[in-house]
């Protein structure tokens, strides 16, 4: 099925999809300010970073199934409100665990963007068309980590941190407004006539899939790398090496543009198991690169282009990946999203507090090369299991 969409939906989407990026490195360039003014430790502050991770993915796994029974336009809205309203609560939290919960809200507002942006997707398209539409979102969602700390390290010239959050506040509110003027994409007809615990019963369901389960996992590896980069990136470039928060912002933003590199060079495969394949081997031999620049305490400017390369591997396998695992269970996908995303924020939240243990930039690049074996091991048999199919997207 292909659907002509113009560039407001896509626009809007990806900047939903994006949510995951806006909440977690937006303010990266403040931790540590933050740290200083909430007057706590390194793991407590690294703790806001898990209980946004921890609400993108329990909101995920709650709202993903009732948009199967109940639509997505009225949930995505909800969400929305959800997520200005815990902005505001971010700015005025006066300790940090009343700023952790706050960050706990933000994430489950948040995770509805996330889920629904997909689910959306996947009721408009199908095949091959859904993996090029996740690529133009993947493309869109790649600038996000770019202009993010970019903007969260510039205002730090002229604003405290909760000038940082008032931009999610309006950032919020806007995203509010556009989604009023989205369609519904799930009509009455397609939705789940199951009551409330069978349609929550699809979120089991899903798992008897073999290509939706191994791209689920292989993805929650890959993710599990992907955080331990983002929580640990402030500290190795600014505690490290010295960095500014706007320098590390750049540094920061230039390795993440690599996300929509990858996920536009993507969509220019012909084979979804060519993209996965050569993904997951460029993403081990890349954290391999950064374990070694960690035990030898090499010069930056030797460990950027690593990061570099391991963010271009990401972005080369999330399209595909998400869009193997969607169209596999288009029948549950509010469930099947809600299981994706939520298995990559998990993995994200049990990443952060890891890369805290013992030497910041040895710890980091063991959860990267941890996180890159495990996706090599799941996605051989993923694209085995592809190529048995004789699925092309």
């Amino acid at each position: 099925m292909k659907q002509k969409t113009g560039i407001f939906v896509p626009l809007v989407l990806g900047l939903l999809t994006a949510f995951g990026p806006f909440i977690t490195d937006f303010y990266l360039p403040l931790v540590p300010e933050m740290q200083t003014y909430f007057r706590t430790s390194s793991s407590a502050i690294a703790m806001s970073l898990t209980a946004g991770m921890i609400g993108l993915a329990i909101g995920q796994v709650f709202i993903g199934p009732l948009s199967d029974k109940y639509g997505r336009k009225k949930l995505l809205i909800a969400s929305m409100v959800l997520f200005t309203l815990a902005s505001v609560g971010c700015m005025i939290a006066p300790d940090i665990i009343t700023f952790n919960t706050m960050r706990l809200l933000q994430g489950l507002g948040g995770a509805g963007g996330v889920v629904l942006s997909k689910s959306i997707s996947t009721d408009m398209f199908t095949g091959r068309d859904l993996a090029k539409f996740m690529g133009i979102l993947g493309a869109i969602n790649g600038v996000t980590p770019v202009v993010a700390p970019i903007v969260g390290g510039t205002m730090t010239n002229f604003t405290s941190w909760r000038g940082v959050f008032g931009v999610l506040l309006a950032l919020g509110v806007f995203l509010t407004i556009c989604c009023m003027f989205l369609k519904e994409t799930l009509s009455p007809s397609a939705r789940s006539q199951k009551n409330i615990l069978k349609t929550y019963g699809n979120l089991f369901k899903v798992f008897h899939n073999k290509r939706f389960t191994l791209s689920t996992t292989a993805m929650m590896f890959t993710f599990f790398a992907f955080f331990a980069f983002i929580s640990g990136s402030p500290f190795v470039f600014q505690n490290v090496y010295g960095l500014s928060p706007f320098e590390f912002s750049l540094c920061f933003g230039l390795s993440s543009l690599m996300i929509g590199v990858g996920a536009a060079l993507s969509t220019r495969f012909h084979h979804a198991n060519t993209a996965l394949k050569w993904g997951a081997i460029d993403m081990m031999i890349s954290a391999i690169l950064i374990a070694l620049c960690s035990i030898f305490k090499l010069p930056l400017a030797v460990l950027m282009p690593c990061y570099i390369y391991m963010l271009t591997s990401f972005g080369l396998m999330q399209p595909m990946a998400t869009a193997i695992a969607l169209d596999s269970e288009r029948e549950n996908a509010g469930a099947a999203s809600a299981i994706f995303g939520a298995a990559g924020f998990v993995a994200g939240a049990i990443a952060s507090p890891l890369i805290a243990i013992g030497d910041i930039m040895i710890s980091t690049s063991l959860v990267i090369l941890v996180g890159s074996v495990g996706c090599l091991v799941l996605t051989l048999p993923l694209c085995k299991a592809i190529k048995d199919e004789g699925l092309r997207q």
